[in-house]
């Protein structure tokens, strides 16, 4: 009996491996190579797009831009105006802005003592963020108007600052019925002195239940001691808040107030 060899053959698998690697490597060329080829052809392929740097918007409405000018004059939004305008205006319309960001834009030949003078204003006034624009060499966008009025006689409330369980629309809203009220303890003294004009931030302490723990008297540049005591005795007895949601809850809040002359 003769031995019998295997009468089916093994085949073994194709590596494709080296197959793969070989056309990936062939398009990469291709890819590579074509657009070259086709700028030498005087046919020109659009490339990406190339990234749109981010820049401070210049007409958007809810921002906020203070100009210092070459000749050291200020302005806000295009519009020149005085110091003191500028504090009241600021105070004002940050008041109701969600984002309360200031952008200070400053010719580069002005001296940087203006510059920082500007940020501390928007401080003053509130901001919760000041920023420096790009700088440019012909310098900010030039006015468009001039203010040539001072800051209506009064008082403008600013962005009140909470601290704890509380709000910050809650705490302007608790500050709003009481505007009358402090209102006249100023006009009683602007009588005797015209010129009486500053800012003063009050604290207000609060128990968990809504009243008020004390008043007290901050940084004031008013300098008015029977302005501040009757505000704060004002403040005191009946300013009013919302429970505030637990017996270990409270709160803390500041309220800078703006006075002016007129």
């Amino acid at each position: 009996m003769g031995a019998s060899l295997g009468s089916k053959a093994t085949m073994s698998e194709i590596n494709m491996t080296p197959l793969i690697d070989i056309v990936l490597v062939v398009l990469i060329i291709m890819m590579v190579s074509i657009p070259v080829e086709l700028e030498q052809m005087g046919v020109k392929v659009p490339g990406p797009p190339p990234p749109t740097p981010p820049t401070m918007p210049e007409d958007a409405p809810e921002q906020l831009v203070i100009a210092v000018y070459q000749d050291g004059t200020f302005g806000l939004n295009r519009r020149l105006m005085a110091r003191e305008k500028m504090l009241y205006e600021v105070t004002r319309r940050l008041v109701p802005l969600q984002k309360k960001n200031v952008f200070i834009d400053a010719h580069l030949e002005v001296p940087f003592s203006l510059v920082v003078e500007m940020m501390d204003l928007a401080k003053a006034a509130g901001a919760e963020k000041v920023g420096l624009a790009k700088v440019k060499d012909s310098g900010p966008l030039a006015a468009t108007s001039v203010d040539q009025g001072a800051a209506p006689r009064g008082l403008q409330r600013g962005t009140p600052k909470p601290v704890g369980a509380m709000s910050t629309p809650k705490a302007d809203k608790a500050l709003q019925p009481l505007l009358a009220t402090l209102e006249g303890c100023y006009y009683k003294e602007l009588g005797a002195n015209p010129q009486l004009s500053g800012t003063v931030n009050y604290k207000v302490d609060v128990y968990p239940d809504g009243s008020v723990v004390s008043v007290t008297v901050g940084h004031s540049t008013l300098d008015n001691d029977t302005v501040e005591s009757c505000s704060v005795q004002a403040l005191s007895e009946l300013m009013k808040f919302e429970p505030l949601g637990g017996p270990d809850k409270t709160a803390a809040i500041l309220y800078p107030i703006l006075y002016s002359p007129g």
